[in-house]
């Protein structure tokens, strides 16, 4: 059997099959198989930063993917390297870990990336760097020669979709869709979903990405929310369906990272159907999830979610409450800004 090979086929069984279990014990089956160092950079790329995102905790997987970018840069594989490297950040970042560590990282990566002339791997990472500056209230990145003008990230977006860049599309529109949801800025995640929901489902339907997951919890969030602004079924659509496929994942897949997702989503359609007894129930089961399975980001959000559930029913103790829980855990994630917009919701709430 050929190491590569057997990767392949794991990777088919996963992410177009969605054999979860199949699919790990195959790329699980493959990395027994390598006897070259040399390939491990190939095999992570395909077995750890891919089939094992829905078996294994994300938070131990980002140590491996670390070590593997080491050993393809002793092995001078450095474009490997630095595929890995944007694949360490990416899912560093939407996993939750402290803001300023993944800055520090994401440095040391940029540099090498430019002095290897590999620049052209940092055009993910951009976008990464944006909103980290945003979320911390830091300055933006000045970037390396052959980057510059793709700071903007509609540009990156942009030229990203001339060169069939999908996997870079995806990571752009998923970041933007999770930063605007973040802040609040409900208008500018509806253009996101609307208009890029369609062209991901028609390109990759079959095909479930690392970024996929993220893109799928924050369109479901933004739909509900909509829906109950709007009591559009078109929102209700969306919504429910980013839920199913976050259930599936929970109980298919990895429980660890999927099941705080899942308890989120779930929340918020109970509070669109006027279920509140379940929703209230399911805010409590999510934020305990996030928390005990080291979302910190997540475990902010659904504070705030459950936060504003709460205000809508006249709970005004208790919003205030978990709006403070919010705070806490925005700030121990390091988004500075973040926790500076919502101390000034929470005098208003105060005041009122």
């Amino acid at each position: 059997y050929s190491g590569n090979g057997m990767a392949g086929l794991a990777y088919v069984y996963t992410s177009v099959f969605r054999k979860y279990a199949v699919g790990y014990e195959l790329g699980k089956f493959a990395l027994s198989l390598n006897k070259s160092p040399k390939m491990v950079g190939d095999l992570s790329l395909t077995v750890t930063c891919s089939v094992c995102t829905f078996k294994e905790p994300i938070q131990a997987l980002l140590p491996l993917i670390l070590e593997n970018r080491e050993t393809a840069l002793k092995y001078g594989k450095m474009t490997n390297a630095c595929v890995l490297s944007s694949a360490y950040i990416v899912r560093s970042f939407l996993s939750g870990s402290e803001l300023a560590s993944v800055d520090k990282e994401m440095t040391v990566f940029l540099h090498q990336m430019a002095r290897y002339m590999r620049s052209g791997w940092n055009l993910a990472l951009i976008p990464v760097s944006n909103i980290i500056a945003n979320l911390s209230g830091g300055e933006q990145r000045r970037l390396c020669d052959g980057a510059q003008g793709y700071e903007d990230n509609e540009h990156n977006l942009n030229k990203a979709f001339e060169k069939k860049d999908i996997m870079r599309c995806d990571i752009i529109v998923t970041i933007k869709m999770m930063e605007n949801f973040v802040f609040r800025t409900i208008d500018q995640a509806k253009v996101l979903v609307q208009k890029y929901q369609t062209f991901f489902d028609r390109h990759d339907r079959n095909l479930v990405q690392f970024s996929t997951i993220h893109r799928t919890f924050y369109s479901g969030l933004t739909a509900f929310h909509s829906f109950r602004e709007t009591q559009n079924q078109y929102w209700m659509d969306i919504g429910v369906r980013a839920m199913e496929e976050m259930g599936t994942w929970a109980r298919e897949g990895c429980k660890w990272n999927f099941e705080n997702k899942f308890l989120i989503l779930n929340a918020e359609y109970h509070f669109c159907v006027g279920d509140f007894d379940t929703a209230a129930e399911q805010y409590e089961l999510a934020i305990a999830s996030s928390h005990n399975h080291r979302f910190m980001h997540e475990e902010a959000i659904a504070n705030e979610l459950a936060a504003h559930f709460q205000s809508e029913r006249g709970m005004k103790d208790i919003s205030i409450g978990l709006l403070q829980q919010a705070m806490r855990c925005y700030e121990s994630w390091g988004a500075q800004k973040k926790v500076a917009k919502l101390a000034r919701s929470l005098n208003n709430s105060i005041c009122v």
